[in-house]
């Protein structure tokens, strides 16, 4: 449930503007498949079924699927899947191509109220007819074609005797309209390729702009509650919905809101896809992406991303959100959900010399210090690694972790001393030797309190792991510049649990951050973890 200050906004508008104040309200979200979700859709699908959730009222699913040329089957299994896992549960979907005879007779309706023509003129010119905002338009030569001419090869066009790109049907509006969405726009477009779900009947299909609010009538929608980039073209969806069914008192109302554009994230489906055939990225679900998919993939919760869009609210003011609170949401919803374990990110070995060669001891640890999350088994042997970035091969006072004759505690277990450094030829470090004290489990030697703490792995117990550390990928909003090397692996020790674990788990490596168990990648045999975020920003 959302509060009342979140949806003031739209709140208002609906009273001020609404027919339906005494029915219930209806809205929907209406993806095209041509792409997977992203961060924009969440946030969209948030707005629309909490509204309606809100206000008592029905949420309805809509695909918008008029093109063939951009969308495939893949999508809107990606799409279904993304939002049953955002926690949203819808017992109907409605295909706009189940409308596709409807709008043809409703075409075929404004062509005989002299309301719409076909044109022979090709896209770059109408583009050039069409004009820009310092001009107005001009009308097309075919403008004042016959209803009956008119008529006649719409239905040529319909039965594929016209070649693709020959012709489209346009509304016939106001080429001098300000509003240069409203300089006939077109309504139909010729394309022969098959469509993956009414196959090869149809030769020609509607535009998005001419199935949205007939569709939207059909279903009885009462707000379609769109982003701000929409806004222009409210007017031509009230124009057709007015020259189609004649009437006030059911019109649907469209009010729009500001998308959500995170700093440092790619949204454009087709500047995604390029980065795709150019193999820049993995996929649609690549971590690196602000889709739902990338994003699950890399470990966000559907929590969080629901959270993300409470946080951002619903306003009119386009403007750019702050990153810094999407790692906020991830990070809060975290820390008292995962257990903690210790990683090894840059292993060299540590040999106590003072214990015997098979000297075992298992030590039993919380997994959470707060919250009540179980224990698991710690393996303590004769040698076991250490993160180099916690050892300093000469003497510092003011480093608090390992250096030669300096004194540290092992996290959950015993305070050693380093006394030997070992290297090889290339006067790399091999190994560091030392010694435990086996009388200060949980507590300090006699008269001298030690500072410094390290994590450490058993070598006999010790698992392989490989982490993927992410960048953005974008440098520059504005300028869409790609970061270069985004992706950075790792090869890490881990503890013995993390062997035990399942695809998608979450998982806080503690002094490093949180991680997740790639859901494709992991396995038995390939430990894969992908950084989720830091602890600290």
């Amino acid at each position: 449930m959302i509060k009342k200050n979140i949806i003031d906004y739209i709140s208002k508008e609906i009273i001020n503007r609404s027919a339906f104040n005494k029915k219930k309200i209806r809205t929907r979200f209406s993806p095209e498949p041509n792409g997977c979700l992203h961060i924009g859709h969440a946030k969209a699908i948030w707005v629309n079924y909490n509204i309606a959730k809100f206000l008592h009222g029905k949420c309805y699913l809509r695909l918008d699927d008029t093109n063939p040329i951009k969308e495939n089957k893949i999508y809107i299994t990606s799409i279904l899947e993304d939002i049953h896992w955002l926690g949203y549960e819808f017992k109907t979907i409605y295909y706009a191509s189940n409308y596709f005879t409807k709008l043809y007779e409703w075409a075929l309706f404004l062509i005989k109220q002299g309301k719409a023509y076909v044109d022979d003129l090709s896209l770059t010119e109408i583009k050039k007819y069409r004009g820009d905002f310092k001009s107005f338009g001009y009308n097309s030569p075919y403008r004042m074609r016959s209803i009956k001419d008119n008529i006649f090869l719409f239905k040529k066009m319909y039965k594929g005797f016209v070649k693709e790109g020959n012709k489209v049907l346009r509304a016939k509006i106001d080429m001098k309209s300000k509003n240069i969405i409203l300089r006939d726009p077109i309504m139909y477009r010729i394309i022969n390729i098959y469509h993956y779900r009414t196959g090869n009947k149809w030769k020609i299909y509607p535009s998005y702009d001419f199935t949205h609010g007939q569709s939207d009538i059909l279903e009885r929608i009462t707000h379609s509650m769109c982003t701000l980039e929409f806004e222009n073209n409210r007017h031509l969806y009230y124009w057709f919905i007015k020259n189609i069914f004649n009437t006030k008192s059911h019109y649907p109302k469209q009010i729009e809101f500001s998308r959500m554009n995170i700093k440092y994230s790619l949204t454009s489906k087709r500047k995604i896809k390029g980065l795709i055939d150019n193999k820049i990225i993995f996929g649609w679900d690549d971590p690196r992406l602000s889709t739902v998919s990338g994003m699950r993939r890399r470990g966000y919760t559907s929590t969080s991303l629901n959270k993300l869009c409470k946080l951002t609210g619903i306003t009119r003011s386009n403007n750019l959100i702050d990153i810094n609170m999407q790692y906020y949401v991830i990070r809060s919803d975290l820390e008292n959900k995962v257990i903690r374990v210790m990683c090894v990110s840059n292993p060299i070995k540590l040999v106590l010399t003072n214990l015997i060669v098979d000297y075992e001891e298992v030590i039993h640890v919380k997994n959470h210090p707060f919250i009540e999350m179980g224990t698991r088994s710690l393996f303590f042997n004769r040698e076991i690694w250490i993160d180099l970035n916690d050892f300093n091969s000469s003497q510092n006072k003011k480093f608090f972790r390992l250096s030669l004759g300096a004194k540290v505690r092992l996290r959950h277990s015993y305070i050693i001393k380093c006394n030997k450094i070992i290297y090889l030829n290339n006067k790399k470090i091999k190994e560091i030797q030392g010694i435990v004290y086996l009388n200060t489990k949980n507590k300090n030697i006699e008269g001298k309190k030690i500072k410094g703490v390290i994590h450490w792995v058993s070598v006999k117990h010790g698992v392989k792991i490989e982490i993927r550390h992410y960048k953005n990928l974008l440098k520059n909003n504005r300028k869409n510049i790609l970061i270069k090397n985004s992706l950075k692996l790792n090869k890490s020790i881990g503890e013995p649990i993390l062997s035990k674990i399942k695809p998608e788990t979450k998982i806080q490596f503690e002094r490093v951050g949180y991680f997740c168990a790639d859901r494709y990648d992991f396995n038995k045999n390939n430990l894969v973890f992908n950084k989720i975020i830091s602890l600290k920003s």
